[in-house]
């Protein structure tokens, strides 16, 4: 609590102090004790209400005319007062009292009565002018229209008296009972009609505020009719009713708050548990109109280029803060808006729920923005992967090429001279010996250059496939190899080199890890669209997870992750390893198969 409403607070508990000590002991309030009760409860509820709205909804001025109440309650409280002028300025206050509190509940949640308010509200006026304020100028004793407060036989002389007029005062009398009956029961429809034709979330608002008022409003009518009008006074159990409906009516005010924001968080709960699942902006308008109770509630969006809102279909959306038509809400980041929410104007009483109805919206809509901006990533990454695999292929084909086509039929046509230097120089020769020799470290180098050519890319997969680079791969292998290949056919370049190299490197790696005595095993097959491969060995095994892995598993997984496809690494340590993946040769769009390990 901030120091401005720590000293509120402080003086608002002084004030109530000193009321219930006038009241105590000034000797003129016919039941000290339930008035004082009453006027330290009103004024200390009333200054807690007037708080809570302050801080609860800052934007509204109905905080401070709660505050104003509590002060003009305190004014009341000098009727208990043996002193008359201080008497005449309680009654006074009494009366301000009286339709201060009328206007709060004609006005709520606002601060202006509109439409019937208004005429209540004179209505309640015309009682104190036509009523109430003659009877202080005509009577030699002070009316006091609290029933609990009113004065016995130690009334104070009046100051203000201008004619005693005894017959007068009594006309005055019947005539501010009578406004006053009209008054109760005026405020009571009012506030009845005003419960019944509101919304949802108006109703909920306004509901606590009509059950704390109208016991006491009750009370209230009842008593101008029965004592001002039949004469008859009230008793003992009239009065205490009369105290008891008085305490309870300002928690109404703080209550409405209170409920306010439970429902507000009951809102948020329940749009943060159905916007799971990134629903469409239609979805979230839909919901919003459900939770808001207002079907002609609307989504806007900003357009940062254009610098205006649209709707969820594109067309521009105005939104004019002077018009009366539609009042909105604007949510975003910092001073930057992002969307809106067009909405009812009464739900303008109603801040919290707009509020946590524009946040989850905003959420909800900033969730669905940032994953599609993931998938974006996702799909410009995986097609940077299968550019950079692919462009490794093609340079790999272009390196076995110039090798084939360049260096070595170069090689190949020196060896041809270096056999015609031979025959020149004669076999038996020292000369010819040495070029013998020569020739044959030549033919090594030679092969050495077709093994390496091969290996960057192997002719046989580009021109036969997948299935007879793989039986080749199969026969210079020197581990002993168990193969069960299938014809899986021809597919695309890039996936019939992602699964060869695969093998191969699998291949390798069981040749270096699995220990000398291990034994592969090589399957190819194919199932419908997908085409599977399957390296296995029963060697020493290892730990699958990605802290154990080795750059050929790395390498093997990117490969398979950039066409689209999957590798599974099943192994523990002992029990060999087998890898597995699979391959959509015609990807549809947005298919992706995960690196799963196991």
């Amino acid at each position: 609590m901030r120091k401005p409403d720590l000293a509120i607070a402080a003086v608002a508990v002084a004030g109530a102090c000193a009321a219930v000590v006038v009241i105590t002991t000034g000797g003129v309030a016919r039941d000290t004790s339930a008035f004082a009760a009453v006027l330290f409860a009103n004024i200390v509820t009333f200054t807690v209400g007037g708080l809570l709205w302050r801080h609860g909804r800052p934007s509204s001025f109905f905080g401070y005319l709660l505050l104003g109440e509590a002060f003009l309650v305190f004014l009341s409280s000098l009727v208990g007062s043996s002193i008359p002028t201080l008497y005449l300025i309680g009654i006074l206050g009494a009366w301000a009292a009286a339709l201060g509190l009328t206007w709060l509940l004609l006005a709520f949640p606002g601060v202006r009565p509109t439409g019937a308010g208004r005429l209540v509200f004179w209505i309640a006026c015309s009682a104190f002018l036509f009523g109430g304020l003659p009877q202080v100028l005509a009577s030699k004793t002070l009316p006091n229209m609290v029933v609990i407060g009113e004065c016995t036989h130690a009334c104070p002389a009046n100051p203000a008296l201008l004619a005693a007029s005894a017959s007068a005062a009594q006309d005055f009398r019947y005539v501010e009972s009578s406004l006053q009956a009209v008054w109760g029961i005026g405020l009571l429809v009012f506030l009845a009609t005003q419960l019944a034709t509101a919304g949802f979330p108006r109703r909920r608002l306004l509901a606590p505020v009509f059950a704390a008022a109208a016991p006491f409003l009750a009370i209230f009518t009842a008593n101008a009719v029965i004592s001002g009008l039949i004469g008859v006074h009230s008793g003992v159990g009239a009065h205490a009713a009369f105290a008891g409906t008085r305490i309870v009516l300002p928690l109404g005010f703080i209550a409405a708050l209170l409920f306010a924001r439970v429902y507000a968080g009951e809102a948020l709960a329940v749009m943060a548990s159905r916007i799971v699942g990134l629903p469409s902006v239609a979805a979230v308008e839909q919901l919003m109109r459900r939770v808001l109770d207002d079907p002609h509630a609307q989504l806007a969006f900003w357009l940062p280029r254009r610098e205006h809102f649209v709707d969820r279909h594109g067309a521009r959306v105005v939104l004019d803060p002077a018009s009366k038509e539609k009042t909105w809400r604007a949510f975003g980041h910092g001073d930057s808006h992002v969307l809106a929410i067009v909405h009812d104007p009464a739900l303008s009483d109603d801040p919290e729920l707009v509020d946590a109805v524009g946040a989850t919206a905003l959420l909800a809509l900033e969730n669905r923005r940032l994953e599609q901006d993931l998938v974006d990533s996702i799909d410009a990454l995986r097609a940077s992967q299968r550019r950079l695999v692919g462009a490794a292929s093609s340079e790999r084909r272009k390196i076995e090429r110039d090798l084939h086509d360049g260096v070595q039929q170069k090689l190949v046509a020196l060896r041809i001279h270096l056999e015609l230097a031979l025959e020149l120089a004669g076999g038996e020769s020292g000369l010819g010996s040495r070029l013998a020799s020569l020739g044959a470290e030549f033919d090594e180098a030679l092969d050495e250059l077709r093994s390496v050519a091969h290996g960057i890319y192997p002719p046989l997969l580009a021109e036969a496939g997948l299935v007879a680079a793989l039986h080749e791969a199969a026969r210079r292998s020197t581990l002993p190899l168990r193969v069960a290949i299938e014809d899986v056919g021809r597919f695309a370049e890039d996936r019939e080199a992602a699964i060869y190299y695969c093998c191969l490197e699998a291949l390798q790696n069981v040749a270096k890890h699995a220990g000398n005595d291990a034994a592969a095993s090589l399957r190819l097959w194919r199932g419908g669209r997908v085409v599977h491969f399957a390296v296995s060995d029963n060697g020493v095994g290892f730990d699958p997870q990605p802290a154990g892995r080795g750059a050929g598993l790395t390498n093997m997984a990117d490969r398979m992750g950039a066409v689209g496809g999957s590798l599974i690494v099943r192994s523990a340590p002992g029990e060999g390893a087998m890898i597995e993946g699979r391959v959509v040769t015609e990807a549809l769009d947005g298919e992706v198969l995960d690196v799963i390990d196991a």
